[in-house]
């Protein structure tokens, strides 16, 4: 790791007298500037003990607040607009990634907030884009040639359920929040669902050089390491749970999804939190994850802004 997150921006400091949400809205202007400038603000020492606080600072700064239609990872929604950080076993760790850049929309700002805060590990880890698409220039192109085709098997038991994906128990709902995705789908036997979408390799910044922008590195069956020919052998090659191929159809190499991963270990930095903290992302300009941790960690989370144009656009007009 590289260090602090809080040293990579400039944290906005107040007291536990006012609240979050109230100076961010009386401050909108400074707000702004920091996320033009650095791509992220940080919130510290305000009033911060609503739960929806990710939302309510986020709605300051864009009022077209998102729902996560299509859940690739097991959360649960909180009320209105605010939900869970991803809940994964707390002894494995999130691979950084870009928020739902799964998907061909996607939002452009993320807003967390820390409720509690792990007595060890759990830190949110980030990445810089600009530098990690930089290092990853030898593998980027047939990504941003051919963008990347995603495939989704949900069986019972393993990963996450259809139901809990799509949040509905309806087939006839799937159809059509697959249908408004852009997605194909089939019914196998078992009631096993299988997906498959397309969606961008990478994005432009904004002088158009390309930046990684997909989530092949937690989706490829290369991330199940020794695993995986366990997995194999009791689903089917042609049933993983999930599966990342270029747009074109050809196989993305064990050994690029071995780089990408390498990259993005040596660039990451870490978010150590206190409660009450409230970040939010440019999505398109810092990858998060999460490090394991002990004790109880509880993070909320609300979005904002569907941006489906492939390109950096200005934050603010």
């Amino acid at each position: 790791m590289t260090g602090e997150f809080a040293d990579a921006v400039t944290p906005l400091v107040g007291n536990a007298g006012i609240r979050a949400d109230h100076w961010a809205a009386a401050n909108r202007d400074t707000v702004k500037a920091a996320l033009v400038r650095e791509g992220a603000v940080l919130l510290r020492g305000f009033d911060a003990s609503d739960e929806q606080m990710s939302e309510l600072v986020l709605e300051t700064i864009d009022s077209e607040l998102l729902d996560d239609a299509f859940w690739s990872t097991p959360r649960k929604g909180i009320k209105k607009k605010t939900f869970s950080a991803t809940e994964m076993a707390s002894n494995r760790s999130i691979s950084l990634h870009s928020e739902m850049s799964y998907m061909p929309t996607f939002p452009r700002f993320v807003a967390f907030h820390a409720l509690e805060v792990a007595s060890e590990g759990g830190e949110t880890t980030m990445c810089n884009l600009d530098v990690a698409s930089t290092a990853l220039a030898d593998v980027i192109a047939p990504f941003a040639a051919h963008g990347v085709i995603y495939q989704r098997h949900y069986h019972k038991g393993i990963d996450i359920p259809w139901t809990t994906a799509f949040r509905t128990e309806s087939r006839d709902e799937v159809a059509a929040i697959a249908a408004k995705a852009g997605m194909t789908m089939h019914w196998l036997d078992g009631d096993v669902l299988m997906t498959e979408h397309r969606a961008q390799g990478t994005v432009a910044d904004e002088a158009g050089k390309p930046l990684w922008f997909n989530q092949t590195h937690v989706f490829h069956p290369a991330t199940l390491g020794p695993a995986r020919s366990q997995v194999e052998a009791l689903l089917g090659a042609d049933r993983m749970p999930r599966n990342a191929l270029f747009g074109d159809r050809t196989p993305i190499p064990d050994a690029t999804i071995a780089h990408v991963n390498a990259v993005f270990n040596q660039l990451t930095t870490k978010m150590s939190w206190q409660v009450g903290d409230v970040v939010v992302l440019d999505n398109m300009r810092w990858a998060h994850g999460r490090a394991p941790f002990k004790g109880s960690r509880r993070l909320h989370v609300a979005m904002a802004r569907g941006q489906s144009d492939p390109r950096r656009t200005p934050l603010f007009g």
